[in-house]
């Protein structure tokens, strides 16, 4: 089935480009949709998952500022104070302040945020490598060089 047929378009598209940005869009959007599948039972949103990957994974101590955490989310950094509020509110996260400097807080993993991320971790890594293959190897590395050559024009 062509694409344009998949979204239910009578006309192929004119614009090439524009199919291709298309694609990417709609792959993405349904990614999101079944990554948010996954974690809503969970309690999780797709946000709240990335921070408790990125605290454990990328931190020594499965803590960071919250300066740090804002730059390697995939949000907006001006949602990231209401997002480790719910977090918090929720018992995944919590702040202490910076050891020397209390104007700087330490967005910091608890027991519970351990618990629901190996629980989300086991389902969502599951499932995304069931999507995922359906490309060889060779094909996932092309894809990741592909959509890098495209970031870098943005």
């Amino acid at each position: 089935m062509k694409f344009y047929e998949e979204l239910g378009f009578l006309k192929p598209f004119k614009h090439k480009d524009h199919e291709t940005l298309l694609n990417i869009v709609v792959t993405s959007t349904l990614l999101v949709k079944e990554a948010q599948q996954i974690l809503r039972p969970l309690g999780l949103t797709d946000a709240q998952f990335n921070v408790l990957l990125i605290l454990i994974g990328q931190s020594e101590n499965g803590r960071l500022n919250q300066t740090e955490l804002g730059k390697m989310l995939l949000v907006n950094r001006s949602n990231v104070t209401g997002l480790i509020d719910r977090m918090e509110r929720d018992g995944f996260v919590e702040r202490i302040p910076e050891p020397g400097d209390r104007r700087i807080n330490l967005v910091q993993i608890t027991e519970a945020g351990k618990t629901v991320l190996k629980k989300a971790q086991e389902i969502y890594y599951k499932r995304i490598e069931e999507i995922i293959s359906a490309l060889s190897p060779r094909e996932g590395y092309q894809l990741c060089e592909t959509l890098k050559k495209i970031r870098s024009g943005i």
